[in-house]
């Protein structure tokens, strides 16, 4: 870590007792920052909300799959208070919440369940408002599914609208994530072995793989973030591979084509998984080491580490 770069320590850290059995495997944030979500090895989910005095509360638990649930995303406030879930039983589902329901084994209700996968659904994510109502998910059978709600007023409808065979082999497709660009066709990123972009045509009205992006030189891409794109000419897409970060800036051509124009490695980082902020000038990356670290860009375009967050885990061996 460079000398500039500052550590906060865990004095404002607060830990919560999860009450998950079983490693938790993700957690997620609705679009405002109040609500959080997060999934175990023990098939539940449990929601929390931020309260005024900035304690975090429990106000939904449920199993969610038969399996371990491997992931869950919020989806846009516009369509209401939804919730999708992936899991090891091979199945993506669509919950809804019950406002009226006073009980938090019974607020969330399941609307759909996605079942198309041959394998285990390792993660996914809804497709930016301004495309509709869509979920992408990827599963270790290789293969990316865009489906659609029919009727955004009805959630129990949702149509297999795309299956993309992005992998023929290996670990399958580890993470998907989506671009925001308003003025660009859908566009979204998958991982695996390696990251690839696909992008869709309103011509032939079908997917397809427009840029294959460098593989990580030993093992496989773990997370992938497409950076929110606020005024830029260009895009930035953020990988974790593990022992290393690797951030690619792509071009945008006359014709709206994407061309890779450079690739910054960041080693010794243990990068699990990778987030940007939500202006994508921040890059967030956090291991199995209880350390979050944040890059940002300098004048010339290189990201340094600007800061790391480091859990206090004397207070999580207190609890357990």
């Amino acid at each position: 870590m460079p000398p500039s770069a500052t550590t906060t320590n865990a004095s404002s850290t607060q830990v919560l007792a999860s009450m998950h059995s079983d490693y938790i495997h993700h957690c997620s944030f609705d679009i405002y920052g109040r609500r959080m979500a997060t999934c175990s090895g023990d098939r539940f989910v449990r929601v929390w909300d931020l309260t005024d005095n900035g304690d975090w509360s429990l106000v939904g638990e449920w199993q969610a799959h038969r399996g371990s649930v491997n992931m869950v995303t919020w989806g846009h406030p516009e369509y209401g208070s939804l919730i999708a879930t992936c899991g090891s039983d091979h199945e993506a589902k669509i919950w809804e919440e019950r406002t009226n329901s006073t009980s938090a084994a019974s607020r969330w209700t399941a609307k759909a369940q996605l079942t198309e996968a041959r394998k285990a659904v390792s993660c996914l994510e809804f497709a930016p408002r301004q495309w509709g109502l869509k979920l992408a998910t990827g599963s270790a059978d290789g293969c990316v599914r865009i489906y659609e709600a029919v009727d955004v007023m009805n959630l129990a409808q949702w149509a297999n609208a795309s299956t993309l065979q992005c992998f023929a082999d290996g670990v399958g497709v580890t993470s998907v994530s989506w671009s925001t660009g308003r003025f660009e066709p859908p566009t979204l990123v998958v991982a695996g072995s390696h990251p690839a972009i696909y992008r869709y045509s309103d011509t032939s009205r079908q997917w397809n793989s427009i840029l294959v992006l460098p593989p990580p030189p030993v093992g496989n891409v773990l997370d992938v973030a497409w950076a929110p794109n606020v005024g830029r000419t260009f895009h930035y897409i953020a990988t974790a591979e593990g022992n290393q970060i690797r951030i690619f800036k792509l071009s945008r051509g006359d014709q709206g084509e994407l061309d890779l124009e450079s690739t910054q490695t960041i080693p010794g980082t243990n990068a699990w998984r990778c987030q940007w902020n939500v202006t994508g000038t921040v890059l967030a990356c956090s291991g199995d080491l209880g350390t979050v670290r944040l890059y940002r860009s300098d004048f010339e375009g290189h990201f340094k580490c600007v800061s790391r967050i480091q859990g206090d885990l004397t207070q999580v061996a207190a609890q357990s």
